[in-house]
């Protein structure tokens, strides 16, 4: 179904991309990537999930970029502060300081709020053909594709993931697998992917499909992940310089495509929390 038209699709030519999301490109050199009202963006990306401006000029710093952030609404406060360098680490000491295979995942799930909004800024990164690309997962495609009878069962699944906090982030977090939308109320799913057989990354999450033999669980881990990565629902994001991406939190899941140590990608990324917050299901 076609989305509703908002200010930004007219007033900034906004583009779709595919198979979600919207393009929107400075028309002019030299503006701000704040030209673009707050409310006609937010509307867009809670619209298409996913919403990147192209052509503007970037925040100076990452000040700047909290404040833009602070536009939109409470800015979640980490143990680091607000602004999250996306950078590999020399010695990582966690897969999100690193270059290989990231699970995928939504952000915040082990806060104590779940942000609505990802904010992004690209200030370098490698050549599209290098790897380093983002992708995110609509859910809500994944859900309307899926068939009836294994969304039932699916309705019924609740998973544990457990993380040692060896960085920013950590914790025991019990999770049914599908969930409304906090805003929408639109079915969604919520998955921390289990790294694959063979494959191994810097602290890896310990994930449990609750009640379910390990057949079963291995049946439920696979149907997901392949239904995740179809590209009917998976959009990959190739990063310029000055790129500002807006993520809908709630109804994408991530990861970063592996990419060779030593290639330059650095994003910021600020979280805006929903109004009112959104209570994740972190219980220790």
């Amino acid at each position: 179904m076609p989305s509703a038209t908002t200010a930004a699709d007219t007033a900034w030519g906004a583009e779709p991309l595919t198979p979600f999301g919207a393009l929107l490109t400075a028309p002019s050199p030299g503006l701000p990537f704040t030209a673009p009202p707050v409310e006609d963006v937010r509307a867009l990306v809670r619209a298409e999930h996913l919403v990147v401006l192209r052509g503007f000029t970037p925040p100076a710093d990452g000040a700047a970029l909290e404040a833009y952030g602070r536009s939109w609404g409470e800015v979640l406060e980490w143990s680091f502060g607000t602004v999250f360098d996306v950078l590999a680490h020399e010695e990582p000491e966690d897969h999100a300081f690193d270059t290989g295979f990231m699970p995928m995942h939504w952000d915040g799930m082990y806060a104590r709020h779940v942000p609505e909004f990802q904010v992004f800024h690209c200030l370098t990164a490698p050549d599209t053909t290098e790897g380093g690309r983002t992708l995110f997962t609509d859910t809500t495609k994944v859900l309307a594709d899926t068939d009836p009878a294994t969304v039932r069962r699916w309705r019924s699944v609740v998973l544990h993931y457990r993380n040692p906090k060896i960085s920013h982030y950590g914790g025991l977090v019990i999770s049914p697998l599908v969930e409304p939308h906090p805003v929408t109320g639109a079915p969604t799913l919520r998955f921390l992917e289990p790294v694959p057989e063979g494959v191994e990354i810097l602290n890896p999450p310990d994930v449990t499909v609750a009640d379910h033999s390990p057949e079963e669980a291995r049946a439920v881990v696979a149907e997901v992940r392949g239904a995740l990565y179809d590209p009917r629902h998976l959009y990959a994001h190739s990063w310029e310089p000055g790129d500002i991406l807006i993520t809908d939190n709630y109804t994408l899941l991530h990861t970063r495509e592996p990419y060779r140590r030593g290639l330059p990608r650095h994003l910021q990324r600020v979280h805006v929390l929903g109004t009112p917050p959104h209570l994740s299901h972190l219980n220790a």
